[in-house]
């Protein structure tokens, strides 16, 4: 890169950061997205901000996903295509309860989806108050069965699952590690991350950073890039191993902004084991 490139860089980085990219002329901000195409930029945080990531279905919209469903060979849309095949692999006994827990589970369909493909499925939604409600009254109204709407971390902790998936979340949360920690403490046989930002040391010790997520500006959202090694030993201690870590190629993240300090950045799924 350079030199001209670089102070380029750093103008961009420190534009995108500002308050002040939201409020260019939509026109402006199209082209810079087309030219540039930023996703992320790290930003001087201590901790995400409160209010992160609201909450976007609506009724209506879940309503128009199941007549799509009910009407058509519909494939919902996922941050992992492959995840009816895992768990095909995983859930051989037809004459078994397996409980699945989706949390931040979001769109209606996915639970259609899945029972479509597994009837001896229990669907556990995990989401924002706001999604768990319009979630209850869909499953009121259309008398959805297995499907299991829990609200806080202490209802989580109620039940054993065989298979948790968090597609595109735990980057989102605050306390990531509460979290992490309350889901391990269920002691499901599998944990599946997928879409989410990992990176390896180079020149720095950090065990996450913290960046604004702008490539579906005017909304912006803020996240974690998690250290892998630092990710993976919250699980190791409690005897939990990886199967496998691949790319995610639902989305086509740029990280060229990014200083190389943190080594190459990927966006990526994980599978996690238990050993026990």
């Amino acid at each position: 890169m350079s030199n001209l490139d670089k102070i380029n860089m750093l103008f961009l980085n420190n534009l995108y950061k500002s308050k002040i990219i939201s409020y260019l002329p939509k026109n402006l901000r199209k082209k810079l997205k087309k030219k540039f195409n930023f996703y992320y930029v790290e930003i001087s945080l201590n901790k995400l901000p409160k209010n992160n990531y609201p909450s976007t279905i609506t009724l209506e919209e879940q309503e128009n996903l199941i007549k799509m469903f009910n009407s058509q060979n519909y494939v919902p849309w996922t941050t992992c295509p492959y995840l009816v095949q895992i768990l095909k692999l995983i859930f051989l006994n037809q004459s078994q309860k397996y409980n699945f827990l989706d949390f931040g589970g979001e769109n209606i369909d996915y639970f259609l989806y899945l029972k479509k493909n597994f009837k001896n499925l229990n669907y556990f939604y995990f989401n924002q108050r706001k999604n768990i409600d319009i979630i209850l009254e869909l499953k009121k109204k259309y008398c959805l069965e297995d499907l299991y709407i829990i609200d806080n971390l202490d209802k989580i902790k109620q039940n054993r699952y065989h298979f948790i998936n968090l597609g595109s979340v735990i980057q989102y949360i605050e306390d990531y590690k509460l979290v992490l920690n309350a889901l391990i403490e269920t002691n499901p046989e599998y944990i599946f991350f997928t879409a989410t930002p990992f990176y390896k040391k180079k020149n720095n010790q950090k065990k996450v950073i913290i960046v604004k997520q702008v490539n579906i500006l005017p909304e912006v959202n803020f996240c974690y890039f998690f250290e892998y090694e630092s990710f993976i030993n919250i699980f190791k201690s409690k005897k939990y191993e990886p199967i496998f870590k691949t790319l995610n190629f639902t989305d086509n993240v740029n990280y060229n902004n990014f200083s190389n300090k943190y080594g190459e950045i990927e966006y990526a799924d994980l599978l996690m084991k238990n050993k026990n």
